[in-house]
Formats: structure tokens, C-alpha cells, sequence
């Protein structure tokens, strides 16, 4: 679907990023691969959470008394978001590369000659769906797993630190989804892109952890795990607000690099 609605009833000069905000939400909406992950991920996040949730209550009899002090419900069910680590980033990746594998970056260019107005067009849509359906998910996933631990104790939102964790969850799933959509704007292959966010992501902090020094610290995957998703916050540890800044500066870097790109490489 072309983004040439954008310019109907005035210039390519005299565009509004509203327009092309609704003309990005159309196309992306109206994608089959964006309503699929979209799909996958709920049901995959929620019935995962469950049933993490109810294999780890029905250890609690069993857990040492170390264990038992630092047992983590909320940490326990939020673990099944895991799907969304891979899900949510490629369909970042999808939203811009998807255009070129189909040519359709043509027409969208074509429209709006601003390249820096598609790009923040497209964050803004991804943005707030991701962070949308993340928090849903999230939510859904904590209450249905809540409910099925059964003698181990649960978790409540009135506990100090479970609605920041929830929260904050969905919003760092968002900003690495983010971060796949400037890898997708940068790369442009929709495989390299998955592949260059996996060896980044998964792989590489990897590596990181068996080399001397903190740098294993800054792994998304282990900060989201660690200290986003966890009420109890294990020593050396980035806390939740700094790994959540960490994850936005990936992001950010990612966005520019790819707006820079852009400019220069399709002007």
C-alpha cells in the first residue's frame, strides 16, 4: 500500500508528520505479518508465563531456604515473555525492510521526500503499538500466572516494585523492538537484519561474560531478565532505571544510524 495518500491535496513540501503517521499506521495495521506476531507473541507469552508459573510453585516445597528467600513470583511469570524477545524485534526489523524486499520504499519516498519524517513516522507507530500489546500481554501473563502457583507465595501489584516491573517489562520488549526497526532501516535485508540483532542480542553477551571485566552487564536480554522483570534485584546488577536507559540508548543509536543512512543512501 503506497504512502502517496499522504501527499493528496497538497505538495511534497507541505506535509504534516500527522499524515504521515496515519498513513504508516494503515500499512502497518493492515500487514498480515504485523496481526500474526502480534498473535503470536500474546498467546505464546501468556500460556508460557502460566505455566513457568505453575511448574515453579509446584517446586516451592522443595526449594532450599536460600532458594526460598530469594523467590520472585512476579520474576517467575514474567519469564515467560522470553517469545517477545525475538518476535517483537523482528517485527521492528519487518516494518522498514519489508519495504525494500517489496519496493514499496519507493512509492514511500516518493511521497514524503523528507526521509527523517518516514522514519519518525514509523517509531511512533511501532512505538505505541509494541508498547500497547507488551503491556497487555505483560498484565495478562502476571495474573494468569499468579493464579496457578498454588501453595508458593504470590505476587500482588499493591507489592512494592511489581508494577514497575510490569511496566517496564513491556516498555524495554518496545524499545528493542525499536532497536530491530534501526537495524532493519540500516541493514535493509530483512535475514542480516534478524541475524546482525541475534548476534548482538544473544550472542554476544555471551561471549562478554566469559571475558574479564562488567561488560556482560549491559546484555538486553540480561537486564531485562535480571533487573526490568525482577523485584528482587540481584548484587551487580544494573538497577531497572539505569538498564531501562541502556536499552533506550541501544535503541537510539540504532534510529539514528539508520535516519543517517537513509538520507544518504536513498536521497
Amino acid at each position: 500500500m503506497s504512502t502517496a495518500v499522504v501527499a493528496r491535496g497538497r505538495s511534497a513540501d507541505h506535509y504534516r508528520l500527522a499524515d504521515v503517521v496515519r498513513s504508516e499506521w494503515t500499512k502497518f495495521i493492515s500487514l498480515r505479518s504485523t496481526r500474526w506476531t502480534l498473535a503470536a507473541f500474546a498467546v505464546t507469552g501468556v500460556a508460557l508465563g502460566t505455566l513457568i508459573s505453575a511448574l515453579t510453585g509446584h517446586a516451592w516445597a522443595h526449594l532450599s531456604a536460600q532458594s526460598r528467600a530469594n523467590w520472585d513470583p512476579t520474576n517467575n511469570t514474567l519469564a515467560g515473555l522470553i517469545p517477545g524477545y525475538l518476535l517483537i524485534p523482528m517485527l521492528g526489523v519487518l516494518m522498514m525492510s519489508s519495504e525494500y524486499s517489496s519496493h514499496a520504499i519507493r512509492s514511500t519516498l516518493a511521497a514524503v521526500p523528507r526521509r527523517q519524517l518516514v522514519l519518525a513516522a514509523k517509531v511512533l507507530v511501532f512505538a505505541a503499538v509494541a508498547f500497547g500489546v507488551d503491556e497487555v500481554v505483560t498484565f495478562a501473563a502476571f495474573f494468569a500466572g499468579q493464579k496457578v502457583m498454588g501453595n508458593a507465595p504470590h505476587a500482588t501489584l499493591g507489592q512494592p516494585g511489581v508494577v514497575r516491573a510490569l511496566v517496564l517489562s513491556g516498555a524495554f520488549l518496545a524499545l528493542m523492538g525499536l532497536f530491530g526497526l534501526g537495524l532493519g532501516t540500516i541493514i535493509r535485508r530483512s535475514a542480516w537484519a534478524i541475524a546482525a540483532y541475534a548476534g548482538i542480542v544473544l550472542v554476544l553477551p555471551m561471549i562478554l561474560i566469559a571475558l574479564p571485566g562488567h561488560a556482560w552487564r549491559f546484555g538486553p536480554l540480561l537486564i531485562l531478565g535480571n533487573s526490568e522483570a525482577a523485584v528482587k534485584i540481584l548484587p551487580g546488577i544494573l538497577s531497572p532505571w539505569a538498564g531501562f536507559a541502556v536499552m533506550a540508548l541501544y535503541a537510539a543509536v540504532a534510529l539514528v544510524a539508520g535516519a543517517m543512512l537513509l538520507v544518504r543512501r536513498d536521497s
